[in-house]
């Protein structure tokens, strides 16, 4: 299968990940609120289906800080009840680019496709599971040429109506694929801290997206420190809206990295 079917590929089951669970749910027991959607989306480890879209605009790139990057990333995530009321969690992502650095292109990069079980009960989760990224990558540039997986390890703490903590921690291996590329042994970090402003579906998020690069000569960290304000908007339909705008100072980088971004996101959620 060449790159450009694995891209189509991975995007049709990205999609089909959300809407096919979604349409086979039952129906909620009560009228689902603006609140509970902020606070489900807020979750690493709730019970939630949804698409979204996620536009990031990177800054200040280059050797001379005047190149600017751009990304768009879709995301899918749906879960699986099981007998003893615990649940599989599943989660996709396609990215896809527009470089002026360090190559000036567009195309999409690899996918990253993660399944994780969570207990259902409790204010304090503890969930684990594995995570496969796919070389989907339309250029060298944009992905490794390498199959990777490994570990991923879900935490949240939840107090209803007030705050949601929450952290993925996620680490892959590569195992096969281009022999001429380098190995991936790559760290994600993923902690937010999450308060809900009001009852109305509106809060604001610190967190950080930090990678670690073991097979990396230097520079192995790469630190965002992000601040976003989402609003959960009025229901249409069965589904709900999520629009959500921040920005992210990276505090730790390599010298010709972006300085800052941008970020905005739109989900659609299914109840």
């Amino acid at each position: 299968m060449n790159r450009k079917s694995l891209v189509v590929s991975a995007v049709g089951a990205l999609c089909a990940c959300g809407l096919s669970v979604a349409m086979a749910q039952e129906a909620p027991a009560h009228k689902v609120t603006a609140q509970e959607v902020a606070e489900m989306l807020a979750d690493p480890s709730a019970n939630i289906t949804y698409l979204n879209a996620a536009y990031r605009a990177y800054m200040d790139a280059g050797p001379k800080d005047d190149k600017m990057n751009q990304e768009l990333r879709l995301n899918g995530a749906g879960f699986l009840r099981m007998p003893d009321e615990s649940s599989v969690l599943y989660r996709a992502y396609m990215p896809f680019y527009s470089t002026e650095f360090p190559f000036d292109d567009d195309g999409a990069g690899d996918a990253l496709l993660s399944a994780y079980w969570v207990p259902t009960k409790g204010s304090l989760i503890l969930g684990y599971g594995g995570a496969l990224m796919v070389p989907t990558a339309s250029e060298d540039y944009y992905g490794t040429d390498k199959w990777s997986g490994g570990p991923t390890l879900v935490v949240a703490k939840k107090v209803p109506g007030k705050y949601t903590l929450g952290a993925l921690l996620t680490h892959v291996w590569s195992f096969a694929g281009d022999g001429n590329r380098e190995d991936v042994s790559m760290t994600t970090i993923q902690p937010a801290a999450t308060y809900f402003l009001n009852r109305k579906g509106t809060s604001a998020t610190l967190g950080s997206e930090s990678t670690y690069n073991w097979e990396a000569d230097k520079d192995e960290w790469q630190i965002p420190v992000t601040l976003a304000l989402s609003q959960i908007l009025p229901p249409i339909g069965k589904q709900f809206i999520g629009v959500a705008a921040g920005g992210s100072y990276y505090v730790e980088k390599s010298d010709v990295v972006q300085e800052w971004d941008v970020r905005a996101m739109v989900s659609v959620v299914f109840p």
